[in-house]
């Protein structure tokens, strides 16, 4: 019986140890999948050598600020840099919305990342709704995801 009770207890803790995948914030906030459902979801993947991401970073600021309904906003480096860097670089260009440690390109389905910046948003089903290329600027962002979530609500 003990070796029963041995054998499930370690298969408990092997089950919660395989958790629902994760983004994870580079504070180290891990936000879970299932926590995505129900919200729109932007990500803005920009570099520090890419001057046209850098020119956006008001817009998204401005963005994130108003905090739309249902929706949130990250950002992502593009580039092959330290989680430690990647905090100095947010601090010193003032970005206020949340940075992803890791490239969630994969884990969320956004496809090929050919250039930056490029922002993905995708639907409350986690669904990748539309690619926007090139820098946005406030109105571009608040427009599209005007835009998506009338169709998409119309549906």
């Amino acid at each position: 019986m003990r070796f029963l009770c041995f054998f499930l207890s370690f298969g408990l803790i092997i089950s919660s140890s395989l958790a629902t995948p994760a983004l994870t914030t580079l504070q180290g906030t891990k936000i879970s999948l299932t926590e995505l459902k129900g919200q729109w979801v932007v990500i803005n993947y920009w570099a520090s050598w890419c001057a046209p991401c850098l020119a956006e970073i008001k817009a998204l600021n401005q963005f994130y600020q108003q905090k739309p309904k249902n929706v949130l906003l990250f950002g992502v480096n593009f580039e092959d840099t330290s989680a430690a860097h990647q905090q100095q670089l947010t601090k010193q260009l003032h970005i206020m919305y949340p940075n992803l440690r890791d490239n969630p390109q994969t884990l969320l389905k956004l496809g090929e990342i050919k250039g930056v910046p490029v922002t993905f948003i995708l639907n409350p089903q986690g669904q990748l709704q539309t690619t926007l290329y090139g820098p946005q600027t406030l109105k571009t962002l608040s427009s599209a995801v005007r835009e998506f979530k009338r169709d998409y609500y119309a549906k």
